[in-house]
């Protein structure tokens, strides 16, 4: 059964960023082609989110086998999410178990959360653009690059080289990310268009409509497949996590920018309406075999897995 009470704590994309600048650390770049420590926390993320229970590393071995993931691979990868704190593991007897950790369970909450909420609808928009101004001394290019991914993961690109826009985002939020990060030279203000290059110069949005056809290209098949009742459990379970995977992309390359200053035949709903038709019509296939996974080696841990709708995640 999919979970229908999200948390009263509302997880949001500047609490993310905002973490990451305090821990030093950058945001990637949205790529598809998921790897497998990514595939790993997609999987725990959606169907075992809030237990507090750990899975045999067994189960974490049967359930990334279901991608194709040797049982080498599958070991190391735990491993190494153990080692990052993503993953919190303790031992009975010579079981291993692992679960996330408090941390890796908010960093999930949070990505899932505005990766779901993403397209399901665009703000208001007053005319008004955010600008960053900001310098950072050439020395300190990691210092750069860690101010850029904040930056992209909010919705901005740059127009001019240190100068960055965005149509949504708030200067009250963004100014602490960046002195967090270590950013002294900041000029934060919110601007209207005046005259010279417009600011949708910075983004690329032909590049941008074709990666939402391609998207929907993509899906075609498994859309069909699932409407007409042919895809298993297995197909169910991976279907599902590549559709999210593939749609995950979009936050970081979209900024959102508002209707009006779009194509009249943009891409984005369309491709958010077959988005959510797969996550939302695999999901309780997908449980079903995630459970069944779970179960070979432990049947009552296997009843604690559940799914959530994009309704529900984009509730949170």
């Amino acid at each position: 059964m999919p979970m229908e009470k999200p948390s009263l704590e509302k997880p949001s994309l500047e609490a993310l960023v905002l973490r990451r600048a305090e821990e030093g650390s950058a945001l990637p770049r949205q790529q598809t082609g998921a790897s497998p420590q990514r595939l790993l926390t997609t999987l725990l993320g959606e169907y075992w989110l809030d237990s507090t229970a750990g899975l045999p590393m067994g189960a974490l071995i049967g359930l990334l086998a279901e991608f194709g993931i040797s049982e080498t691979s599958a070991r190391a990868t735990a491993n190494r999410l153990v080692k990052r704190g993503v993953l919190a593991a303790e031992k009975s007897g010579r079981q291993s178990y692992l679960r996330l950790s408090d941390i890796g369970r908010e960093d999930s909450r949070q990505k899932n959360a505005s990766i779901m909420r993403f397209g399901a609808g665009v703000e208001d928009w007053d005319g008004m653009w955010t600008v960053a101004a900001f310098s950072v001394p050439e020395q300190e290019r990691h210092l750069r690059h860690r101010v850029r991914s904040y930056l992209r993961w909010l919705g901005f690109a740059p127009l001019f080289d240190g100068l960055w826009v965005s149509a949504h985002a708030r200067p009250e939020t963004l100014t602490p990310i960046l002195q967090t990060a270590g950013v002294d030279n900041l000029t934060v203000l919110r601007a209207s268009e005046a005259g010279g290059d417009s600011p949708l110069r910075a983004w690329d949005l032909d590049g941008l409509a074709a990666s939402y056809r391609r998207f929907l290209t993509d899906q075609r098949e498994s859309l069909a497949r699932m409407r007409a009742g042919t895809i298993t459990l297995s197909g169910a379970l991976v279907g599902r996590t590549k559709v999210f995977d593939a749609w995950r992309v979009f936050p970081g390359i979209d900024p959102g920018l508002p209707d009006r200053l779009l194509p009249a035949d943009w891409p984005r709903a369309q491709a958010r309406e077959v988005f959510t038709a797969l996550f939302d019509g695999l999901g309780p296939l997908a449980v079903l075999r995630f459970q069944q996974v779970v179960a070979e080696y432990d049947s009552a841990l296997a009843e604690l897995a559940e799914h959530r709708t994009t309704a529900v995640w984009a509730a949170y």
